[in-house]
């Protein structure tokens, strides 16, 4: 992985880190949620009269990958819903990478070298270290309905990853790609929303349309970074270094949220260090 990829990505796992944390610091994160996707939506189509469409050959994979993403963001809503931040982001985030790694060759076609492999399991064991060493066992994760929905999410990510890794290739501008993206990823769930909770809805945007947008600005760099760097890369290495934000996530729930776990989430961020030099060998 070339420097230049390896500190863009990192660079976009500190906003991730930081557009979650905004998510769980929200009084009302179902709200805030479905508030931040929407304004991803508006800078996107903002952006887009500048960028253009991508190729058609990647419109397909727009489609599918704002279907996953509507699960996606289903199941984030109740990963906050009363769980910790460092738990929840650690059970998203520390099995999309495997999954990803074991799709590579056939679907991708991108076979993973021992290092790769390595690398890949050293940020993936660090990232899951950090739950462990704060006690979360897989009885507690599946006994907890915000850690079964972190779960499932991480089914969800894994295949957008995946999806969006082949449509970013297809689309010859990855930044329009994702800025499409963008524009299609909240329709289904603001008309779920504004059928729920309508007039809430509206209200809550009028008053926190600030905070959605420097959420939205955060959310749409970072993931417009990491498709950029999927066509530098392969997708599994940067889908295991996305992975990086954890450390930034329990970090930020340490210092910001109370939560503790600063030492472990240290010590298990040693490994992920480690896997970040094995994906530069």
């Amino acid at each position: 992985m070339p420097l230049p990829v390896l500190l863009a990505v990192l660079a976009a796992a500190l906003l991730h880190a930081g557009w979650n944390a905004l998510i769980r610091g929200a009084g009302d994160k179902g709200l805030y949620t479905v508030l931040l996707h929407a304004s991803s939506g508006f800078l996107a189509i903002f952006a887009l009269f500048f960028l253009g469409l991508p190729a058609p050959a990647s419109w397909p994979y727009v489609g599918a990958s704002a279907l996953l993403h509507t699960l996606y963001i289903a199941w984030l809503m109740r990963a906050y819903d009363g769980g910790q931040l460092a738990v929840s982001y650690t059970l998203m985030r520390g099995l999309p990478p495997l999954l990803v790694a074991l799709v590579s060759a056939p679907l991708l076609g991108e076979p993973l070298g021992s290092a790769g492999w390595l690398g890949i399991a050293a940020i993936c064991g660090g990232v899951l270290g950090i739950g462990f060493a704060g006690g979360l066992t897989p009885g507690r994760a599946l006994a907890h309905p915000a850690s079964r929905a972190a779960a499932l999410n991480a089914l969800a990510i894994a295949a957008y990853t995946v999806v969006d890794g082949i449509g970013a290739r297809q689309s010859g501008n990855p930044l329009a790609y994702a800025c499409m993206l963008f524009v299609c990823e909240p329709l289904l769930i603001l008309v779920w929303q504004y059928r729920l909770r309508g007039p809430l809805l509206l209200a809550y945007c009028r008053s926190h349309w600030r905070l959605g947008l420097l959420g939205a600005a955060c959310s749409t760099s970072a993931y417009a970074t990491i498709l950029w760097a999927m066509t530098q890369a392969p997708v599994a290495m940067v889908a295991a270094l996305r992975e990086s934000s954890v450390v930034f996530a329990v970090l930020i729930g340490s210092l910001w949220f109370k939560e503790g776990r600063l030492r472990p989430g240290l010590l298990a961020g040693a490994g992920v260090v480690l896997g970040i030099f094995l994906l530069r060998t």
